[in-house]
């Protein structure tokens, strides 16, 4: 591992002070939350690493759009094997993580794709004002 961060995680925040990532994270529990922290904080100092770790899935395409990943997360307890996605996009140096789930079926679900994509639009639009 690296010794400096290359990007920095940050948590999406709502127009009314939502923070969706950071409350699924915080409703887990341990070794769950603590495995995917460190697979997120991986990502901060390794970044721009691919898979396994991360994939793309859905491709910006304007100055205002930013690239959507995920970082994929999976916890073995006992038998039981878990995936969890936390997706994010990076503009300028920030990791900013808009969404966060339980993976249960193949293919990422094109509703969670669509979730992250209007949150990263949102963050978009607001650093435009700033």
């Amino acid at each position: 591992m690296t010794t400096e961060k290359k990007i920095y995680a940050r948590f999406f925040k709502s127009e009314k002070g939502n923070e969706y990532v950071k409350d699924e994270l915080l409703k887990l529990g341990r070794p769950t939350k603590t495995i995917i922290g460190e697979d997120i904080k991986f990502v901060e100092y390794n970044w721009k690493v691919d898979r396994p770790y991360v994939d793309q899935l859905r491709k910006g395409k304007t100055q205002w759009e930013e690239t959507i990943y995920e970082v994929r997360s999976t916890v073995r307890d006992g038998n039981v094997k878990k995936e969890y996605r936390t997706l994010f996009f990076v503009h300028k140096k920030l990791m900013v993580l808009v969404s966060f789930f339980v993976k249960t079926s193949r293919k990422t679900p094109d509703f969670e794709i669509d979730v992250a994509w209007d949150r990263m639009k949102t963050w978009m639009k607001s650093e435009r004002s700033n």
